[in-house]
C-alpha cells in the first residue's frame, strides 16, 4: 500500500454521508504511518469536491433504544 493508493481508496468510495475511518498508528509503533500520511491529501480531496468533514461526536443522536427490561 502506499499513500496515493490510500488516497485513491478513500476517494473512490466518497459519496454524501459517507464515513471514511482510519487507523492513524502502526501495528507495531515503528516505520511510517500511511494513514496520517494520506490524512492531508484526503482532506484537500474531499473539500475540493464540495464535502465538507464533521466530527462524528457533534452530529446528534439518533431516536432513543428502547429500555431493556
Amino acid at each position: 500500500m502506499t499513500t496515493q493508493k490510500a488516497v485513491k481508496r478513500a476517494l473512490d468510495a466518497l459519496g454524501p454521508g459517507e464515513i471514511v475511518q482510519m487507523h492513524i498508528g502502526s501495528p507495531d509503533g515503528q516505520g511510517p504511518v500511511l494513514d496520517a500520511q494520506a490524512l492531508p491529501h484526503i482532506i484537500d480531496a474531499v473539500r475540493s469536491r464540495g464535502y465538507r468533514i464533521t466530527d462524528l461526536r457533534t452530529l446528534p443522536a439518533g431516536p432513543a433504544a428502547p429500555a431493556r427490561p
